[in-house]
């Protein structure tokens, strides 16, 4: 378990330094519970949690001065107590919440001490010790790191034994509920993510997809691959569209130069 625990811990940490700036997205919960899934020996079920908060934190984007809940360590921790305790997508979805939540005062309270290391290396900078300076962004990567990767190997490596008599001490019909509600959950995700993507000329793929799945029963995959057909038939269409009016918008201004 410590193994484990170790091996869980650097790739939490190397998905906190994925946020901070090498940004090649396997910070997100598809790539971050799955890898933590394979970790833990059971990759169906890392692939399945990991998907699910996928689809449940969809539309979950900063704005503002709003931050979201830490999607990257819920979704680990998540991962973890859903294949430790054997509880599954239900168990998975119930800790990941309150563990992305927790994790992200970790991060608020970790980016506020940060600012003192700006400071510092800003200090350094004026007086040329570039030595300092690169020791200052060194250190608050490391930080950076260990936000994230404390609390995943405290879940693994304490954690089993804790979740699983938490999951038995609860009543069958909180259990049940958890099952029903990480069902519906990746639907909640893809309506906040459709609220502010989804447009009037864009109703009619919806109601087409669902119709494909729904009474034809045709597969994901092949809703997916007519749902690339359609995406490709609008694409042309626009640009064949924009490739008019640009052509439009030329003969008139000929048409006013030849009067």
């Amino acid at each position: 378990m410590l193994l484990q625990a170790l091996l869980v811990a650097i790739w939490a940490g190397l998905c906190s330094l994925d946020d901070g700036g090498i940004q090649l997205q396997i910070r997100k919960p598809l790539l971050a519970g799955t890898v933590t899934g394979l970790l833990l020996g059971d990759l169906e079920q890392g692939l399945i949690i990991g998907g699910t908060l996928e689809l449940m934190w969809l539309g979950v984007n900063s704005v503002g001065a709003y931050n979201p809940p830490d999607i990257t360590g819920g979704a680990i921790i998540g991962t973890v107590a859903g294949i430790t305790s054997g509880g599954g997508v239900s168990v998975g979805v119930a800790f990941a919440v309150p563990a992305a939540t927790l994790i992200l005062q970790l991060v608020v309270l970790l980016q506020t001490y940060l600012s003192v290391h700006i400071h510092r290396a800003e200090a350094d900078a004026k007086t040329g010790d570039f030595d300092k300076v690169n020791r200052w962004h060194l250190l608050s990567g490391l930080f950076l790191f260990l936000v994230r990767a404390v609390p995943c190997f405290i879940a693994v490596f304490l954690g089993n034994t804790i979740l699983q008599d938490f999951i038995d001490w609860l009543p069958a019909f909180i259990t049940d509920g958890l099952t029903v509600a990480s069902g519906m959950i990746p639907a909640v995700g893809i309506s906040m993510l459709l609220t502010m993507m989804l447009k009037k000329n864009m109703w009619m793929y919806l109601v087409a997809g669902f119709a494909f799945s729904a009474y034809l029963e045709l597969p994901i995959l092949g809703v997916s691959l007519i749902g690339l057909v359609f995406a490709g038939i609008h694409d042309y269409n626009f640009v064949q569209n924009k490739k008019m009016e640009e052509s439009i918008n030329s003969m008139e201004v000929e048409g006013g130069i030849d009067l």
